[in-house]
């Protein structure tokens, strides 16, 4: 019996909660999409002022009746504020016990498949934002709505803002993408070519939250059962792919599965007021899309801004929930107090990573100053190049001899999950005055690969990081977006991956560093004792050099240490048959081998 037989009259399984004196909740509104599938959403209403109101909306793959506070990530729920703990917090989605005395109705969407929307889960597809669309204007033509449409929520209730504002969908009036990538292939799923774990980690998340995916579950604690009851495992096999499997099939990004999965949108189509937060910390996910996404975009009002710390915890506090109110009340409200149209606003404004900070905490999040700035990338960057030398160090003199430093990748034993091999440093000159390190950096390397015995096609994977000094010889880290400790910035390219994109994404904007095309027709061979240039891209950073430190770029075989669960090192898509070798490093007059670090 297919599950949608078990149907009821389009609205029959809406309730209304008014057990919390700040907002009334009806649950599960529906509408239908194609091939009969239902989205349901909640519906969080103030209860003074209206009758209409200006709506925030969010949509999850997680299930928006999976109450984190009263289920799961408790140590999320307890370093919350109390005005946003309530039992209908989502994860990820704005709280609606703070917006809605605020003014604000706050919507809340099950992507299709997902917690109680009916369907077969498509995560990262055009399914999901032509959905989203649909469910924008549904919310525009509600009788407690005004018809303007606020987007907003974090990762990927953030990243899903993208493509969907590509749409342009009616009634949507603004966006602020928390912390959300925008491409999926070159941020999420493979990072220069290498497969992203932390795909298999955030597919168990997904599944996990996800009530369809657990509807043979009796455990109430997943979440409520959906409207049409449980599904047995074939059905669950039949309407749920499996992300890691398709992963880890599909290489290239021309490959057939990525025409469907967030890879060639052009986010110039988008022309709402925009508000792009990032996260120095979101090195292994999210951070380049904010920054990208902010440059793609043709809006009028467009703003960047980039804070430090765990992902999940400015949005809810201060200074940060107030910026975002106020910038919504702006473009939904139409009062524009804090002057996001007339230029009290800067258009760029970010944390700047001076010293150490304390990962994982408020407090962390608020030790480094804010500065505004008019334009990203700054205008007065200059792109300075720093050459490896015989000697491990990072110079702005090239070498004027020729030699060879080596490093070790022979893939001989498996320590949790990661390959053996070591990497190798090269160090600035210790700074005698303050710089600034701000923008897009890159390194170019002219690598080769020896000694492979040809059990399986030879190729050559390459990690870089960035990491900083202080003056008493320790290393000084920072706030990963999971809390942690991290370095400056990462980097990484798979040698077969080599082949630069000249134009790698349709809107044709200009980004200061190479790209690759990562497509299989622009593949190119690893063969024994051959030297390749290869220019891998740093992702967008920030950090100040003061007297007395130094920067540390590392070069390594496997994941350097810092990436938290943001980690490349699947043993399938790192096959050791295939990695099995040396790989050399060539310096000197007659290679290509240095950073580009962008000073401010």
């Amino acid at each position: 019996m297919d599950y949608k037989d078990n149907y009821k009259p389009l609205g029959a399984i809406t309730t209304v909660d008014e057990s919390d004196d700040r907002y009334i909740a009806h649950i599960n509104e529906e509408f239908e999409v194609g091939d009969g599938d239902r989205i349901r959403l909640n519906v969080f209403l103030p209860r003074s002022g209206g009758p209409k109101f200006p709506v925030l909306m969010t949509a999850t793959p997680y299930g928006k009746d999976v109450y984190v506070v009263l289920v799961s990530l408790t140590s999320f729920a307890a370093d919350l504020p109390e005005t946003m703990k309530s039992n209908h917090l989502s994860w990820e989605a704005p709280a609606p016990s703070w917006w809605c005395p605020h003014g604000y109705a706050v919507v809340i969407m099950d992507h299709r498949g997902s917690g109680a929307s009916s369907g077969a889960s498509r995560p990262f597809s055009t399914q999901n934002w032509d959905d989203y669309a649909k469910a924008i204007e549904w919310a525009a033509d509600q009788p407690w709505s005004i018809g303007k449409i606020g987007l907003t929520g974090i990762s990927y209730l953030a990243l899903n803002q993208w493509p969907t504002a590509a749409r342009q969908p009616r009634g949507l009036a603004c966006m602020v993408p928390w912390e959300g990538l925008g491409d999926y292939y070159r941020e999420g799923g493979r990072h220069g070519g290498i497969y992203h774990s932390f795909m298999d980690v955030w597919y168990l998340r997904q599944i996990m939250r996800n009530h369809y995916g657990n509807r043979n579950r009796s455990n109430g604690n997943w979440g409520p059962t959906s409207p049409e009851g449980k599904l047995g495992d074939s059905e669950l096999e039949e309407l749920h792919q499996r992300f890691p499997k398709f992963l880890l099939e599909n290489e290239w990004i021309d490959d057939e599965w990525y025409k469907d999965h967030m890879v060639g949108e052009n986010y110039s189509s988008i022309q709402v007021p925009l508000l792009s937060a990032g996260n120095w910390g979101g090195i292994g996910l999210h951070l380049r899309g904010n920054v990208l996404g902010y440059m793609r975009a043709s809006s009028q009002y467009k703003f960047l801004r980039i804070h430090t710390g765990r992902h999940d915890l400015p949005y809810y506090f201060e200074p940060y929930i107030t910026y975002q109110k106020s910038f919504l009340d702006c473009f939904l409200k139409g009062d524009d107090y804090d002057g996001w149209k007339t230029g009290k606003q800067a258009p760029v404004a970010f944390a700047v990573r001076r010293g150490t900070q304390s990962p994982g905490s408020m407090q962390g999040e608020l030790e480094f100053k804010f500065r505004d700035e008019k334009e990203w990338p700054l205008a007065r960057t200059n792109y300075e190049k720093h050459y490896l030398t015989a000697n491990k160090m990072l110079s702005k003199e090239k070498p004027s001899h020729q030699r060879k430093s080596i490093t070790d990748t022979r893939i001989d034993t498996f320590t949790n999950f990661r390959c053996s091999g070591e990497g190798i440093q090269f160090i600035t000159p210790v700074a005698e005055e303050e710089y600034e390190v701000t923008g897009h950096g890159h390194v170019r390397l002219a690598v080769s690969l020896t000694d492979h015995k040809g059990e399986s096609e030879p190729d050559l994977d390459v990690y870089v990081a960035l990491r900083k000094i202080n003056a008493q010889g320790n290393e000084s880290s920072y706030s990963s977006s999971l809390g942690s400790p991290t370095p400056v910035v990462f980097g990484w390219l798979r040698a077969s991956h080599r082949t630069i994109d000249p134009n790698p994404y349709p809107d044709s904007f200009h980004l200061p560093v190479p790209v690759p095309s990562h497509k299989r027709s622009d593949k190119k061979e690893v063969r024994n004792g051959e030297v390749y240039d290869l220019q891998i891209e740093l992702w967008p950073t920030n950090v100040v050099v003061e007297k007395g430190e130094h920067l540390v770029l590392e070069i390594s075989p496997k994941d350097p240490a810092g990436v938290d669960l943001f980690v490349c090192h699947d043993l399938i898509d790192r096959d050791e048959r295939k990695l099995c070798g040396m790989n050399n490093i060539h310096i000197g007059k007659d290679y290509e081998s240095y950073v580009v670090l962008p000073i401010v």
